[in-house]
């Protein structure tokens, strides 16, 4: 695959992940001069989120059988429509049902970008290192986001977050229409892989379980990260008086190390397995979310910038492993695995969202500590799944083959 094709496709999962930060940075000025209250601030972030998760397998098998590419297309330029729509809105309503438009658009790009990595690698460890590319590229969103969603509605408006979408997707759009080819969609939709030396189909039981508890500990992930982070941006500008852009660069912290470990994250997995590397990070990144609980309210932003920097260095780590983990679990169906951690990443961040915005009176330390402890108790659940991956038996055959001699079992496939 050539190079600027995959930097294009990183760049799909970077529009994605733009758009939650940067709309985060934004939300206290679209508060105020469109009246949305709580409630409506909410719905800027779940009416995308809500949709980009309903839509992402029903994406991800379209591509499976008519190609993904097509989808990718498809999506941004539905990004890009929906971004235009939400710079216009003058109202809260129709600013949420913009949003839904983009999530569509989201949904699309994330699902196909996802699978096309995942078609063009020849192993997992091929695979785990694309998809940490994938994670750290599209991970620079993160710290750019609310410095360049402040530093816009700082210098013009709210408005401003929207239209710099547009110029992200004509530069990720490029390679993709240039570099027409791309690996044939099969339209599998079976539940059995052919064995490595021609003997009986596997069942896939197994691998749909891990790919369960992928999708279980993405989910979590996604609820405590973007619930913190619409709690974190309030506290900054609304309890500490920060401007936007004061705001955005007190976020940094959080947000710079998530690339880097990101990137390192697929050496690490091809290495230690997906699931001890997620386990790692579930643990770094719930301690740092419960040193977050202890300092958000201190006076100084010392103490809770160490502990964001500790919490990003496990988030960091652990969303690449836990995604791969999602795709080697079915990799002859890419475009689902990817559809189905993608809708748990994003069901778990809407429910965060929501549920934090809810619980909004109760101390914000609070949150983040029950948050950090529910994270160190989810890593028990991948260490777990990494015992029993590598204590999956051999699968004995009891047909024979055409000279009359038993075929050998399959081995496992490696993490």
């Amino acid at each position: 695959m050539p190079r600027e094709l995959v930097l294009g496709l990183c760049a799909g999962y970077f529009l994605v992940l733009l758009d939650v930060t940067v709309v985060n940075v934004a939300l206290p000025q679209i508060n105020s001069e469109l009246q949305a209250g709580q409630s409506g601030m909410a719905g800027v972030v779940n009416a995308y989120t809500v949709v980009l998760a309903a839509l992402l397998l029903a994406f991800g098998a379209i591509g499976d059988k008519w190609g993904h590419r097509r989808v990718v297309v498809f999506g941004f330029l539905c990004f890009f429509l929906g971004s235009v729509a939400c710079s216009l809105s003058p109202t809260i309503a129709l600013l949420v049902a913009s949003r839904a438009i983009q999530g569509v658009g989201a949904a699309a790009t994330m699902a196909g970008t996802l699978a096309m990595l995942s078609e063009s690698a020849a192993d997992d460890r091929e695979r785990s290192k694309l998809v940490g590319l994938w994670a750290a590229l599209g991970g620079i969103a993160l710290p750019l986001g609310p410095l360049l969603g402040g530093l816009l509605v700082d210098v013009g408006s709210w408005r401003a977050v929207f239209w710099l979408n547009l110029p992200v997707i004509l530069l990720a759009l490029a390679p993709i229409i240039v570099h027409s080819s791309q690996p044939k969609a099969t339209g599998r939709c079976d539940d059995q892989q052919p064995s490595r030396d021609g003997g009986l189909p596997e069942s896939s039981h197994p691998s749909r379980a891990r790919l369960a508890i992928a999708c279980i500990i993405a989910g979590l992930l996604n609820f405590c990260v973007l619930g913190s982070l619409f709690l974190l941006t309030q506290n900054f500008q609304d309890d500490r008086g920060l401007s936007p852009i004061q705001a955005g660069l007190a976020t940094l912290p959080a947000l710079l190390p998530m690339p880097f470990f990101g990137a390192l994250s697929g050496t690490i997995s091809s290495r230690l397995g997906v699931w001890k590397t997620s386990g790692l990070g579930l643990i770094v990144g719930g301690v740092g979310l419960g040193l977050m609980g202890l300092t958000v309210s201190a006076p100084s932003l010392w103490a809770l910038w160490i502990a964001l920097v500790v919490w990003a260095i496990g988030v960091g780590a652990l969303m690449p492993a836990i995604v791969a983990a999602a795709m080697h679990a079915l990799p002859q169906r890419p475009g689902f695995a990817s559809g189905a951690g993608s809708t748990a990443r994003n069901l778990g961040g809407a429910a965060g969202v929501a549920a934090f915005a809810a619980l909004h009176q109760v101390d914000t330390g609070v949150l983040m500590a029950v948050s950090g402890l529910a994270m160190v108790a989810a890593a028990v659940v991948c260490l777990r799944a990494q015992r029993q991956r590598g204590q999956v038996p051999s699968v004995p055959v009891t047909a024979t083959t055409a000279d009359g001699s038993f075929p050998r079992s399959r081995p496992p496939l490696s993490d």
